[in-house]
């Protein structure tokens, strides 16, 4: 019997990791969340982290994890204890609300919603966050995602107390990490979002880890100006360590006239393996222990972005 070369053993080696990835592939969409429960569970402690580094802890707390089938509710609830807590809350809750869009363009839920998506690892249709306090009044928001827009439904108590202090233009700059906005001109929403598109996947296409593994990307959620990407089995590029990583980036295009405001969000999260990645669930957020090499790359990245779109 002719012995096996180390070609062929790698080979063979390859066709059955494929076949084993490709038996348990399913869509994220079509998947019962359920049978992930405790890891959502998880997940709730890691978003108090983020809570405390963007100096919101203080306002929530977050307090217990739902999973139905098709959805994953965090809920949140007031950090603050004393008299007309719910009053309090509310306030809170107006003024991130105000300031978040005065200064970025942008909605403070949108910010809950997308940071819980991210760190549960499910799409943002998948995901929800219910703020709300039950005493001595009742206050209630719930966010969801529908079609590529985050909405907010709820109720409101009717009171003006603010019982908390709250150092908005530092949670602002803190809860900020991550993100840019641009100005493109003279062109449409949709065209400079499927331009956008196309760059950071040619950019991310040949990334890899140095042996074994090319760059996997996930493009499925996409609409007319607005698309999620997702990229896995990256490494050597945001943490200094060598981790493997974990790269999520939302865009969506805003028509402001003959130009488009083009919004950015990215996100990254790294972990350990021997000779594979590690399952999702082993990744930490790497805002926490790499915040500068996080905030270094997304910028260097949205630059390049950005400068391509204004070329075209």
């Amino acid at each position: 019997m002719q012995p096996i070369s180390f070609t062929s053993l790698a080979l063979l080696t390859g066709m059955v990791i494929a076949t084993s990835l490709n038996a348990f592939a399913q869509s994220p969409l079509e998947e019962d969340l359920r049978a992930h429960e405790d890891f959502f569970r998880a997940r709730m402690h890691d978003y108090q982290q983020w809570l405390a580094q963007t100096e919101l802890a203080h306002i929530f707390y977050a307090d217990s994890v739902a999973v139905s089938p098709q959805k994953v509710t965090l809920f949140l609830r007031a950090a603050y204890q004393g008299s007309r807590v719910c009053d309090s809350l509310q306030c809170a809750w107006e003024r991130l609300e105000q300031e978040n869009f005065r200064q970025y363009g942008q909605h403070f839920r949108e910010r809950l919603l997308r940071k819980w998506a991210f760190l549960a690892e499910i799409h943002e249709e998948q995901a929800e966050v219910v703020v709300r306090c039950h005493e001595p009044a009742h206050f209630l928001m719930r966010i969801r995602s529908e079609q590529g827009r985050i909405l907010r439904e709820g109720r409101s108590v009717r009171g003006n107390a603010f019982q908390v202090s709250l150092p908005t233009a530092s949670a602002m700059r803190s809860v900020n990490l991550g993100e840019g906005r641009a100005t493109i001109p003279d062109q449409q929403a949709s065209v400079v979002s499927a331009k956008a598109r196309r760059f950071l996947i040619n950019y991310y296409k040949p990334k890899g880890t140095p042996i074994l593994w090319r760059a996997r990307l996930d493009t499925s959620f996409v609409t007319f100006s607005e698309f999620v990407l997702e990229v896995t089995h990256l490494s050597h590029e945001i943490c200094p360590d060598g981790y493997y990583e974990y790269h999520r980036i939302s865009v969506w295009c805003t028509q402001r006239g003959a130009d488009t405001e083009l919004n950015w969000e990215f996100q990254g999260k790294y972990g350990s393996g021997i000779f594979f990645p590690p399952r999702k669930n082993d990744y930490k957020d790497l805002s926490v222990k790499y915040k500068e090499n996080l905030e270094e790359y997304q910028q260097r990245l949205f630059k390049r972005l950005v400068d391509h779109l204004i070329r075209q």
